[in-house]
């Protein structure tokens, strides 16, 4: 009877929100056309003079929101075992490391394909679950350090991917692998915790006197991976993906934002602190995303609550850090919380740093026309917050417009823009 009522008091949440969301009202395209502020243009023109205020932008990023960046340090490889060189019908090869960073330990589990030669592309994730979930619940996938993360195969994973969709833990790990591109998970929990309890500690061992959050910790975890890829010859250095969806597109923008390392970032209804602006009126606040994860930025943002247009700094400056990359963005028309226009807004507004390298940068007209080959892009899919196959659809095509995989690319399966 107690596991009956325990599954009824996670279905009953799941259900609702699947019920709500019929009557949710889409987000809004009207003034997606707005500036940002503060203006890039008012950003010394021309790219040695934008590169050389890099530093200086970056630091007010660290002040105002996300705290400080952890020193770059040594990841020692303690342990690589291979898993199995015959995975998924014998499309890919699977191992794992034991790794160490800043004296805390945790797993990197990379898939290959075995039909593609290298070196190849690879897309670095981070996931809500872990790395055995997102291998789908292998028992030879070691669980995480921390004891965190969750199980891909247990009962509760059907509800939840009702609700946020059939790639919410794992991505189409055979459909990837058939394209020509290899992945890396890993679960940054291992290092600072999502926990406002248990984060604390770990960002003052992290980043000892300077407030820090766990937002900029998992950007630094994304670094810390590329230091082991790198020096593997399978592995291409000059395209180095970064995934991340919602808290972790948050950290996988602002990785590439910190390591130019990174080739291209799919950032996947990343909201507010994320790609989303600031002074957006719509989606998630300030105040609120403070609120319910105070430990995610640095104490100095919750400040800026109803106080938005003191920021000094606003995403777009974070987008156009990127630049001259590719960006992806990821949103759905009823994810309000999200606030897609307001990343379609922070997109636009950092076309004219990517200008500056060439390049048009974010050149579709509205946020329906996603154009997988632009520097910078944003798709708009039916429904909320999750990822599902037409998401995955999607970044597909945007790495094989930017990474062109090999002539055996396997069968395409995107663009797509609906569920």
């Amino acid at each position: 009877m107690r596991r009956v009522l325990l599954v009824f008091s996670i279905l009953l949440p799941l259900m609702l929100v699947g019920c709500v969301s019929m009557a949710l009202p889409m987000v809004s395209s009207r003034g997606a056309d707005v500036p940002a502020e503060p203006r890039l243009l008012a950003i010394p023109q021309g790219v040695e003079t934008w590169e050389a205020n890099r530093g200086a932008l970056l630091e007010q990023f660290q002040d105002a929101i996300y705290g400080a960046y952890p020193a770059d340090a040594e990841t020692e490889v303690l342990e690589r075992r291979l898993i199995d060189e015959n995975a998924y019908d014998g499309r890919g090869i699977v191992e794992e490391y034991r790794l160490s960073m800043a004296g805390r330990e945790t797993y990197l589990v990379t898939v290959r394909p075995r039909t593609h030669t290298g070196p190849l592309p690879i897309v670095v994730m981070q996931l809500f679950c872990g790395n055995r979930a997102a291998m789908g619940g292998r028992e030879d996938i070691s669980p995480s350090m921390s004891g965190g993360g969750c199980d891909g195969d247990s009962w509760v994973s059907v509800p939840v991917r009702m609700v946020f969709g059939e790639h919410i833990m794992e991505p189409p790990i055979p459909a990837i692998l058939d394209r020509g591109y290899a992945l890396a998970f890993t679960f940054a929990g291992d290092i600072v915790p999502d926990s406002r309890e248990a984060a604390p500690a770990a960002l003052a061992d992290l980043v000892p006197d300077q407030p820090s959050g766990a937002i900029i910790a998992w950007a630094w975890v994304y670094s810390r991976i590329i230091d082991v890829l790198e020096r593997d010859p399978a592995y291409d250095p000059q395209r180095m993906a970064v995934w991340g969806h919602s808290r972790n597109g948050k950290s996988a923008l602002l990785a590439a934002a910190f390591d130019e390392r990174v080739d291209l970032v799919i950032a996947h209804q990343a909201g507010t602190g994320g790609t989303s602006l600031n002074r957006s009126p719509a989606g998630e606040s300030i105040g609120q995303i403070t609120s319910s994860y105070p430990h995610w930025f640095s104490p100095a943002y919750s400040g800026f609550h109803g106080r938005e247009a003191l920021l000094p700094v606003d995403q777009h400056q974070l987008i156009a850090l990127m630049a001259p990359r590719p960006l992806l963005i990821g949103g759905a028309w009823r994810d309000q919380w999200a606030d897609p226009q307001g990343s379609f807004r922070a997109a636009r507004s950092a076309n004219p740093v990517y200008a500056l390298y060439g390049s048009d940068g974010l050149s579709q007209p509205d946020m329906a026309s996603f154009d997988p080959e632009a520097d910078i892009a944003l798709f708009m899919r039916r429904g909320l917050h999750g990822v599902r196959q037409s998401d995955w659809a999607n970044f597909l095509a945007f790495l094989d417009a930017h990474f062109q995989p090999g002539p055996n690319t396997g069968p395409n399966i995107g663009p797509n823009t609906g569920e």
